[in-house]
This record gives C-alpha cells, sequence and structure tokens, in this order.
C-alpha cells in the first residue's frame, strides 16, 4: 500500500513529473479528513488546499503531509472504530414531505379498496330496495275467512 507522505516522494516518483486533477483532488480529499479530524484549522486546511488545487508537479505537492500522520495510523483512544464516541449512532435525515406524500398515497390506497370493496354492494343493496318499495304496494290481501 502506497502511503500518504510516500506517494509523492523517493526514487519512484520523479517531482518533476505534472500532477493530474485526480492526484490534486486526492491530496486535497486526505487533507478533508485531517480537517475533519481536528489536526488543521481552517486557515492551514485553506492554505494547503489552494497549494493542492494549484500544483502543476509532484514537488509542488511536497510537505502537506509532512506534519500529520498517515490516517490508516490512529491512536488508540478506546473509542468504538469508526466514528465519534461522542456523537452516538449516527440517524438517517429524513425529509417530512416525502414522508407527507408517502402518507397521502397510503390513505388513498386504502380508501380505493374501501370504495372498491363497497361500492358493488351499495347497489345491490340500492337494487333490493327498488324491488322492495315497488312490491310493496302490490300485495295481494289474503282471503279473509268466512265467519
Amino acid at each position: 500500500m502506497v502511503t500518504q507522505s510516500s506517494q509523492f516522494r523517493g526514487s519512484a516518483s520523479d517531482p518533476h513529473l505534472r500532477v493530474s486533477d485526480a492526484e490534486r483532488q486526492a491530496v486535497a480529499d486526505r487533507l478533508g479528513e485531517h480537517f475533519a479530524d481536528g489536526r488543521l484549522d481552517q486557515a492551514e486546511f485553506d492554505e494547503r488546499v489552494n497549494r493542492a488545487m494549484s500544483a502543476k508537479t509532484r514537488a509542488d505537492l511536497h510537505g502537506l503531509f509532512d506534519d500529520l500522520p498517515e490516517m490508516n495510523s490512529r491512536p488508540d483512544t478506546g473509542a468504538p472504530a469508526g466514528g465519534d464516541a461522542l456523537a452516538g449512532p449516527r440517524r438517517r435525515h429524513r425529509h417530512p414531505v416525502l414522508v407527507l406524500v408517502l402518507l397521502v398515497v397510503i390513505t388513498l390506497a386504502a380508501a380505493h379498496a374501501v370504495v372498491a370493496a363497497t361500492v358493488p354492494w351499495l347497489w345491490l343493496g340500492l337494487v333490493a330496495a327498488i324491488v322492495f318499495l315497488a312490491t310493496r304496494g302490490t300485495r295481494r290481501p289474503r282471503a279473509s275467512q268466512d265467519r
């Protein structure tokens, strides 16, 4: 594995070679990690990123990481790896608009299901009521028994 401080040093790396945009961005990303860990203040970070982004050759990148530790050699603080011990578990941020849209869609789907289940029965009930009312007046009186 090539370390951050040796990536742009040594005999394998000619200091007169021009650097690519990807190399500049990789250096800026690693500086950002050191800034996020609190090893650089805002002014130092800005100055080093400006130097990295304006670098033409690998020699221009020398010295950016001289006073910073390797990123894979974090000190053992007893904290769980991969996060800040005080921050606790990270929670995903939910967008209230998306939750509202989801709620509306579920409500409409439920209403559609209720309507689809009850409308045929309503029509059947309406037909039964019409038949009942239509036949109500046409009942024949029972023949009364002779006295």
